[in-house]
């Protein structure tokens, strides 16, 4: 997927969350998209880190580095959402509240949900996979090398500590399986 076509997913995801007008001025300057601001704060991170190798682009590079390091300090500090360019994430990630939000480390699939006050990702070294459709409630943990299928409900205040199956709703510390064949579409 392209970059236009991830920005347009992003856009389009939130769009259908919460129905407003979109236009530059809208999307930049209204504190309740504060969930797309970051997400794209964090496509321009990471359009920046894939043309660093590219000696024609190190002048955009260099020019676009340092908005993106004000606006990236910004939705950590003013936000409490932290989206690290050593993560992977997949087109039409929606935030749906702000503070307490850190993500590292990880490859997160397209669609997918990440509430309120979620640590994903490990500090150092490898962090977990997660599918595409993945909701992931307010509180929870998922840290380490650990490998997330598609389409998994993950509840409030939830550790993940091992391999999760797809379509499954997991609650607890440490999570456990409560449903299997689970169909978490009403959530996302």
């Amino acid at each position: 997927m392209s970059f236009v076509q991830t920005i347009k997913a992003d856009i389009a995801r939130y769009a259908r969350e919460r129905p407003v007008r979109f236009d530059v001025a809208t999307l930049l300057l209204v504190k309740e998209h504060y969930g797309l601001q970051a997400v794209l704060v964090y496509r321009l991170g990471q359009a920046l880190l894939s043309k660093k190798d590219k000696v024609l682009w190190w002048p955009l590079v260099a020019i676009g580095s340092v908005p993106y390091v004000l606006l990236a300090a910004w939705m950590r500090f003013g936000y409490g959402i932290d989206l690290r360019p050593s993560a992977q994430i997949g087109a039409g990630l929606y935030i749906g509240h702000l503070g307490g939000i850190r993500v590292a480390n990880c490859r997160i699939g397209s669609g997918c949900s990440i509430a309120q006050r979620c640590q994903i990702g490990a500090p150092d070294g490898p962090g977990p996979l997660i599918g595409d459709r993945v909701w992931v409630g307010a509180h929870a943990r998922i840290l380490g090398a650990i490998n997330i299928a598609d389409g998994v409900t993950i509840s409030a205040g939830c550790h993940i500590a091992r391999d999760l199956p797809a379509r499954v709703l997991v609650a607890g510390n440490p999570g456990r399986i409560t449903l299997r064949d689970y169909d978490n579409s009403r959530l996302l």
